[in-house]
């Protein structure tokens, strides 16, 4: 309202999902990704990436697994942005 806009037809332009486990995720960042070949966006909000990688694995002996898990994320959250042009 404040520019002028229709809130409908500003809702109409964004996406979003809700991840439930670390896995999954980041089968949603994929599929965001597909999503952008399709369609233009600019922005990709992650709220908490970390958090659901702290309650999939716990202590001292899942924290390799658990490091190497968030860092294919956050490549693949890096190599979209740079793709994509997105923020």
């Amino acid at each position: 309202q404040r520019y002028g806009l229709n809130g409908e037809d500003v809702l109409d332009n964004v996406a979003y999902a809700r991840a439930y486990n670390s896995d999954h995720q980041q089968q949603l960042l994929t599929q965001a990704t597909a999503m952008m070949t399709e369609s233009r966006y600019a922005l990709i909000v992650v709220d908490s990436a970390t958090a659901l990688y702290r309650t999939d694995y716990q202590g001292r002996g899942e924290l390799a697994s658990r490091q190497q898990h968030l860092a294919v994320f956050l490549r693949t959250l890096q190599r979209m942005a740079d793709e994509f042009g997105v923020a």
